[in-house]
């Protein structure tokens, strides 16, 4: 004889409540997942083996040893590490993309001298950082801590988006200085030349905008106003005229040698008297001959004045040519002094 239980209307009411709460866990649990697995049966997370994917944002994965129990700051090494991991994943070309779009810029003002102002103007750009970085979770196994970092990609384009807003305002206020004073010679200049700075500042922030959207959606690094600008004031730079002068007027040779490895190097020597820089040196060269090489030393003082005889730089030098002929020893040496010279000035216009 088959038997059904019959429930009791209390009973009813009781099992469906049941049914319903669990069916509420069940949506609530789906609900919540944002596809970031952090945990695997076996206990180790599943983002430290395949990085999560999700619209709308990007991760990083770092690890870090603990040493002398220190787990906190391995903890802070392996979420430095999960921000550099995102960084690198917005980073691919973009110093390249930079200099493509600089160098297209200058047009023919391109020489020995622009490029060492170029690496001038790059040590002086900020550090990139992203800003809107959260931690999403951590892992210790052993004597290792694994962090996981989330960027919001959303949040960090509007704030990339602010800062570039912000730099077309500093660079076109240099613009209209530039336009209105129209500077020459090296005091001027030198008011203006910070602005580089910033143009290859908004260039990387472009250059990270756009590698954070749709290829459809990508901007240029630079508007045409702004390399209209850069153009314009490394040509100005370009046409800076230099006098190299010994301040002991002594060793002609010397003086005539600096001279022309200088002008090699995309400097205009000016040899009227009047200049927008003035190179003041005193420099010598000890030759010492060790067996079948001759090692050329040349050391001194170099000061470096603007058209006003203002001192903008004072340094001293110090190179060293070798070769087993003695003139050529000494050519390199001051070949080489001549790169350091043309350094020391275009880090001398900021």
């Amino acid at each position: 004889m088959k038997l059904t239980k019959k429930y009791t209307p209390t009973q009813n009411t009781l099992l469906l409540a049941l049914l319903l709460i669990s069916f509420s866990l069940v949506i609530t649990g789906c609900g919540s997942s944002k596809n970031v697995k952090k945990v695997k049966q076996s206990g180790q997370p599943d983002w430290i083996l395949n990085t999560p994917v999700q619209p709308g944002f990007l991760y990083g994965v770092g690890s870090a040893e603990i040493f002398g129990g220190n787990e906190a700051g391995a903890a802070a090494r392996a979420k430095d590490i999960a921000r550099v991991e995102l960084i690198k994943q917005i980073s691919v070309n973009v110093s390249g993309e930079v200099d493509q779009e600089i160098k297209e810029s200058m047009k023919d003002g391109v020489s020995s001298l622009t490029e060492n102002l170029r690496q001038a103007v790059k040590s002086k750009v900020p550090e990139f950082t992203l800003t809107h970085v959260t931690q999403e979770d951590s892992y210790k196994s052993g004597k290792q801590v694994s962090t996981l970092v989330q960027l919001d990609v959303v949040k960090e384009l509007q704030g990339l988006r602010r800062q570039i807003n912000d730099l077309d305002m500093e660079i076109d206020n240099y613009a209209e200085k530039f336009k209105i004073e129209d500077p020459h010679g090296m005091s001027a200049l030198r008011l203006v030349a910070p602005a580089l700075v910033l143009v290859d500042q908004r260039a990387d922030l472009q250059a990270r905008h756009n590698a954070l959207t749709p290829a459809s959606k990508t901007s240029p690094l630079l508007t045409d106003e702004i390399k209209a600008f850069v153009a314009l004031v490394y040509e100005r730079i370009g046409q800076m005229s230099i006098s190299v002068v010994s301040e002991n007027k002594t060793n002609s040779n010397f003086q005539t040698a600096l001279i022309a490895s200088l002008a090699n190097k995309g400097m205009r020597i000016s040899t009227d008297g009047k200049s927008d820089v003035q190179i003041i040196y005193n420099l010598s060269t000890n030759n010492v001959d060790r067996g079948n090489t001759i090692y050329s030393h040349t050391s001194g003082d170099i000061t470096i004045k603007d058209e006003t005889g203002r001192v903008v730089k004072a340094f001293q030098a110090k190179t060293k040519g070798t070769s087993t002929d003695m003139k050529e020893a000494e050519s390199r040496s001051i070949k080489k002094l001549s790169t350091k010279l043309s350094k020391e000035l275009m880090s001398a216009l900021f």
